[in-house]
Protein backbone atom coordinates (compact mmCIF):
# COMPACT_ATOMS: atom_id res chain seq x y z
CA UNK A 1 0.00 0.00 0.00
CA UNK A 2 1.27 3.36 -0.83
CA UNK A 3 0.97 6.47 0.93
CA UNK A 4 -1.45 7.75 -1.10
CA UNK A 5 -4.06 4.96 -0.61
CA UNK A 6 -3.50 5.62 2.95
CA UNK A 7 -6.17 7.68 5.49
CA UNK A 8 -4.33 10.92 6.42
CA UNK A 9 -5.68 10.16 10.12
CA UNK A 10 -3.52 6.33 9.28
CA UNK A 11 -0.88 8.53 7.72
CA UNK A 12 -0.29 10.74 10.91
CA UNK A 13 -0.26 7.79 12.98
CA UNK A 14 2.56 6.48 11.56
CA UNK A 15 4.48 9.59 11.10
CA UNK A 16 4.28 9.78 14.87
CA UNK A 17 5.05 6.55 15.29
CA UNK A 18 7.64 6.55 13.14
CA UNK A 19 9.50 9.47 15.29
CA UNK A 20 10.63 11.47 11.76
CA UNK A 21 8.52 14.57 12.55
CA UNK A 22 9.54 17.78 13.16
CA UNK A 23 7.41 19.75 16.33
CA UNK A 24 7.22 23.14 16.56
CA UNK A 25 10.38 24.33 18.67
CA UNK A 26 9.58 26.72 21.22
CA UNK A 27 11.11 30.11 22.08
CA UNK A 28 13.91 28.94 25.01
CA UNK A 29 13.95 32.50 26.45
CA UNK A 30 10.48 32.50 26.90
CA UNK A 31 10.75 29.15 28.81
CA UNK A 32 13.35 30.24 30.85
CA UNK A 33 11.48 33.73 31.62
CA UNK A 34 8.93 31.15 33.31
CA UNK A 35 11.08 28.77 35.09
CA UNK A 36 12.82 31.52 36.79
CA UNK A 37 9.64 33.39 37.93
CA UNK A 38 9.07 30.18 40.59
CA UNK A 39 12.61 31.60 41.96
CA UNK A 40 12.54 33.88 44.88
CA UNK A 41 15.83 35.63 43.95
CA UNK A 42 15.27 36.83 40.68
CA UNK A 43 15.55 40.19 40.20
CA UNK A 44 14.34 42.32 37.13
CA UNK A 45 17.66 42.91 35.69
CA UNK A 46 18.16 39.25 35.43
CA UNK A 47 14.94 38.95 33.23
CA UNK A 48 15.77 42.19 31.63
CA UNK A 49 18.98 40.58 30.77
CA UNK A 50 17.44 37.20 29.65
CA UNK A 51 15.42 39.07 26.99
CA UNK A 52 17.56 41.65 25.50
CA UNK A 53 19.84 38.63 24.97
CA UNK A 54 17.13 37.68 21.56
CA UNK A 55 16.62 40.99 20.16
CA UNK A 56 13.90 39.81 18.04
CA UNK A 57 11.78 38.80 21.33
CA UNK A 58 12.84 41.64 22.52
CA UNK A 59 11.34 43.84 20.04
CA UNK A 60 8.22 41.93 19.79
CA UNK A 61 7.62 42.52 23.40
CA UNK A 62 7.87 45.82 22.76
CA UNK A 63 5.76 46.38 20.10
CA UNK A 64 2.88 44.04 22.34
CA UNK A 65 3.56 46.09 25.61
CA UNK A 66 2.55 49.51 23.37
CA UNK A 67 -0.50 47.46 21.45
CA UNK A 68 -4.18 48.94 22.72
CA UNK A 69 -4.26 45.70 25.18
CA UNK A 70 -1.60 46.42 27.04
CA UNK A 71 -1.54 50.40 26.43
CA UNK A 72 -0.45 52.97 29.31
CA UNK A 73 -0.22 56.25 28.86
CA UNK A 74 3.55 56.66 27.75
CA UNK A 75 4.93 54.61 25.02
CA UNK A 76 7.19 51.64 26.32
CA UNK A 77 10.78 52.17 24.97
CA UNK A 78 12.69 49.44 27.22
CA UNK A 79 12.25 46.03 28.35
CA UNK A 80 13.21 47.34 32.13
CA UNK A 81 10.13 50.03 31.51
CA UNK A 82 7.85 47.12 30.26
CA UNK A 83 9.14 45.24 33.73
CA UNK A 84 8.48 48.50 35.59
CA UNK A 85 4.96 48.80 34.29
CA UNK A 86 3.62 45.82 33.57
CA UNK A 87 5.02 43.34 36.49
CA UNK A 88 7.41 40.35 36.05
CA UNK A 89 4.46 38.01 35.55
CA UNK A 90 2.96 39.63 32.56
CA UNK A 91 6.11 40.73 31.04
CA UNK A 92 7.22 36.74 31.20
CA UNK A 93 3.69 36.22 29.56
CA UNK A 94 3.68 38.68 27.09
CA UNK A 95 7.40 36.57 26.13
CA UNK A 96 4.58 33.21 25.71
CA UNK A 97 2.47 34.95 23.94
CA UNK A 98 5.34 36.94 21.50
CA UNK A 99 6.93 32.80 21.27
CA UNK A 100 3.56 31.36 20.56
CA UNK A 101 2.48 33.94 17.79
CA UNK A 102 5.39 33.31 15.45
CA UNK A 103 5.03 29.35 16.07
CA UNK A 104 1.26 30.19 14.50
CA UNK A 105 3.49 32.37 11.84
CA UNK A 106 5.43 29.76 10.17
CA UNK A 107 3.40 28.21 7.18
CA UNK A 108 2.94 28.72 3.76
CA UNK A 109 0.14 30.29 2.49
CA UNK A 110 -1.74 27.10 1.91
CA UNK A 111 -2.79 26.20 5.76
CA UNK A 112 -2.62 30.21 6.89
CA UNK A 113 -6.28 30.32 7.75
CA UNK A 114 -6.14 27.19 10.04
CA UNK A 115 -3.20 28.81 11.40
CA UNK A 116 -4.74 32.39 11.76
CA UNK A 117 -8.25 30.70 13.49
CA UNK A 118 -5.89 29.07 15.92
CA UNK A 119 -3.71 31.65 17.00
CA UNK A 120 -7.03 33.92 17.27
CA UNK A 121 -8.25 31.01 19.39
CA UNK A 122 -5.33 30.58 22.21
CA UNK A 123 -5.46 34.53 22.50
CA UNK A 124 -9.04 34.51 23.48
CA UNK A 125 -8.65 31.67 25.30
CA UNK A 126 -6.14 33.06 27.14
CA UNK A 127 -7.82 36.83 28.01
CA UNK A 128 -10.98 34.60 28.88
CA UNK A 129 -9.24 32.45 30.91
CA UNK A 130 -7.66 35.24 33.22
CA UNK A 131 -10.36 37.62 33.55
CA UNK A 132 -12.74 34.32 34.85
CA UNK A 133 -10.31 33.89 37.47
CA UNK A 134 -10.15 37.40 38.50
CA UNK A 135 -14.03 37.21 38.31
CA UNK A 136 -14.42 34.48 40.35
CA UNK A 137 -12.11 35.11 43.08
CA UNK A 138 -9.01 33.23 41.88
CA UNK A 139 -6.82 36.48 41.19
CA UNK A 140 -4.01 34.73 42.64
CA UNK A 141 -4.69 32.33 40.00
CA UNK A 142 -4.77 34.87 37.17
CA UNK A 143 -1.52 34.67 35.31
CA UNK A 144 -1.63 30.95 35.40
CA UNK A 145 -4.98 30.69 33.91
CA UNK A 146 -3.57 32.97 31.39
CA UNK A 147 -0.69 30.27 30.45
CA UNK A 148 -3.51 27.45 30.41
CA UNK A 149 -5.46 29.23 28.13
CA UNK A 150 -3.13 30.11 25.52
CA UNK A 151 -1.40 27.06 25.28
CA UNK A 152 -4.36 24.28 25.55
CA UNK A 153 -4.26 23.49 21.89
CA UNK A 154 -1.16 23.13 21.13
CA UNK A 155 -1.22 19.70 19.85
CA UNK A 156 -3.97 21.37 17.51
CA UNK A 157 -0.88 23.31 15.88
CA UNK A 158 1.24 20.33 16.11
CA UNK A 159 -0.64 18.14 14.07
CA UNK A 160 -1.00 20.93 11.73
CA UNK A 161 2.62 21.14 11.21
CA UNK A 162 2.54 16.67 10.94
CA UNK A 163 0.52 17.22 7.71
CA UNK A 164 1.92 20.35 6.03
CA UNK A 165 5.16 17.83 6.47
CA UNK A 166 3.15 15.15 4.52
CA UNK A 167 2.01 17.49 2.40
CA UNK A 168 5.27 19.02 1.65
CA UNK A 169 6.61 15.21 0.95
CA UNK A 170 3.86 14.73 -1.21
CA UNK A 171 2.46 11.77 0.60
CA UNK A 172 -0.87 13.66 0.30
CA UNK A 173 -2.65 15.57 -2.16
CA UNK A 174 -2.67 18.96 -2.16
CA UNK A 175 -6.13 19.90 -1.87
CA UNK A 176 -7.69 18.04 1.44
CA UNK A 177 -11.13 18.84 2.22
CA UNK A 178 -11.17 21.61 4.95
CA UNK A 179 -13.82 19.04 6.82
CA UNK A 180 -11.29 16.21 6.92
CA UNK A 181 -8.39 18.47 8.10
CA UNK A 182 -10.56 19.90 11.08
CA UNK A 183 -11.99 16.71 11.97
CA UNK A 184 -8.09 16.06 12.18
CA UNK A 185 -7.24 18.58 14.41
CA UNK A 186 -10.41 18.20 16.70
CA UNK A 187 -9.42 14.22 17.26
CA UNK A 188 -8.05 12.86 20.34
CA UNK A 189 -4.55 13.21 19.10
CA UNK A 190 -4.93 16.70 19.18
CA UNK A 191 -4.50 16.24 22.99
CA UNK A 192 -2.49 13.58 23.19
CA UNK A 193 0.27 15.10 20.72
CA UNK A 194 -0.11 18.54 22.88
CA UNK A 195 0.63 16.58 25.87
CA UNK A 196 3.68 15.31 24.05
CA UNK A 197 4.61 19.08 23.18
CA UNK A 198 3.95 20.43 26.74
CA UNK A 199 6.19 17.38 27.68
CA UNK A 200 9.06 18.30 25.66
CA UNK A 201 8.86 21.61 26.41
CA UNK A 202 9.03 20.86 30.09
CA UNK A 203 6.03 23.04 31.20
CA UNK A 204 4.91 23.01 34.46
CA UNK A 205 2.85 20.00 35.26
CA UNK A 206 -0.40 21.96 35.80
CA UNK A 207 -0.59 22.74 31.88
CA UNK A 208 0.16 19.64 30.62
CA UNK A 209 -2.79 18.21 32.65
CA UNK A 210 -4.69 20.94 30.73
CA UNK A 211 -3.36 20.38 27.50
CA UNK A 212 -4.13 16.18 27.99
CA UNK A 213 -7.50 16.22 29.80
CA UNK A 214 -10.00 19.43 28.67
CA UNK A 215 -11.81 17.47 26.56
CA UNK A 216 -11.87 14.86 28.91
CA UNK A 217 -15.15 12.89 30.67
CA UNK A 218 -15.94 13.61 33.09
CA UNK A 219 -14.29 16.88 33.75
CA UNK A 220 -12.45 16.92 37.36
CA UNK A 221 -14.16 19.80 38.60
CA UNK A 222 -11.51 19.96 40.90
CA UNK A 223 -8.88 21.31 38.32
CA UNK A 224 -10.07 25.13 38.74
CA UNK A 225 -7.93 25.79 34.85
CA UNK A 226 -9.11 23.09 33.50
CA UNK A 227 -13.07 24.66 34.35
CA UNK A 228 -11.79 27.72 33.15
CA UNK A 229 -10.19 26.36 29.86
CA UNK A 230 -13.71 24.34 29.07
CA UNK A 231 -15.68 26.91 29.35
CA UNK A 232 -13.75 30.12 27.17
CA UNK A 233 -14.04 26.76 24.64
CA UNK A 234 -17.46 26.77 24.34
CA UNK A 235 -17.90 30.15 24.65
CA UNK A 236 -15.32 30.63 22.04
CA UNK A 237 -17.48 27.94 19.60
CA UNK A 238 -20.67 30.26 20.85
CA UNK A 239 -19.38 33.07 18.96
CA UNK A 240 -17.48 31.53 16.56
CA UNK A 241 -13.84 31.73 17.48
CA UNK A 242 -11.78 29.23 16.01
CA UNK A 243 -12.50 26.28 14.08
CA UNK A 244 -15.72 26.16 15.28
CA UNK A 245 -19.25 28.32 15.46
CA UNK A 246 -22.32 27.13 17.14
CA UNK A 247 -24.43 30.31 18.52
CA UNK A 248 -27.01 27.93 20.45
CA UNK A 249 -24.69 26.75 23.02
CA UNK A 250 -26.88 27.44 26.12
CA UNK A 251 -23.43 28.45 28.66
CA UNK A 252 -25.36 28.96 31.70
CA UNK A 253 -26.48 25.02 31.67
CA UNK A 254 -22.95 24.61 31.18
CA UNK A 255 -21.44 21.94 34.08
CA UNK A 256 -18.37 24.16 34.15
CA UNK A 257 -20.56 27.32 34.29
CA UNK A 258 -22.97 26.18 37.04
CA UNK A 259 -19.16 24.47 38.85
CA UNK A 260 -18.05 28.08 38.59
CA UNK A 261 -21.26 29.55 40.02
CA UNK A 262 -21.20 32.12 37.48
CA UNK A 263 -24.76 34.02 36.56
CA UNK A 264 -26.40 34.81 32.95
CA UNK A 265 -24.87 38.63 33.52
CA UNK A 266 -20.98 37.60 34.07
CA UNK A 267 -21.38 34.75 31.20
CA UNK A 268 -22.88 37.67 28.28
CA UNK A 269 -19.72 39.75 30.15
CA UNK A 270 -17.43 36.95 29.08
CA UNK A 271 -18.88 36.81 25.41
CA UNK A 272 -18.34 40.44 24.95
CA UNK A 273 -14.96 40.35 26.29
CA UNK A 274 -13.98 37.60 24.32
CA UNK A 275 -15.55 38.88 21.06
CA UNK A 276 -13.81 42.33 21.67
CA UNK A 277 -10.55 40.71 21.85
CA UNK A 278 -10.87 38.59 18.60
CA UNK A 279 -10.07 41.29 16.45
CA UNK A 280 -6.90 41.65 18.80
CA UNK A 281 -5.37 38.82 18.34
CA UNK A 282 -4.82 39.80 15.15
CA UNK A 283 -2.60 43.13 16.01
CA UNK A 284 -0.99 41.07 19.21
Amino acid sequence: MTARDQSLHDLIVQTIASREISLPVFNPVALRLQRILHSDATQIADIETMIVEDQALASQILRVANAAFYKGLQQITTIRKAIIRLGVQQVANLAMVVAQQQMYQKTGDAFLGYREKLWRHAFVSAVGCKWLAERCGYRSEAETAFLAGLLHNIGQLALLKIIEDLRAANAIGANLPETLIVEILDSDMHTQQGHALAKKWNLPDEYCAVVRDHHQEPCDANNILLLFVRLVDQTCEKIGVGLHGDPHIALAATPEAQSLGLSEVALAELEILLEDNAAMGSQV
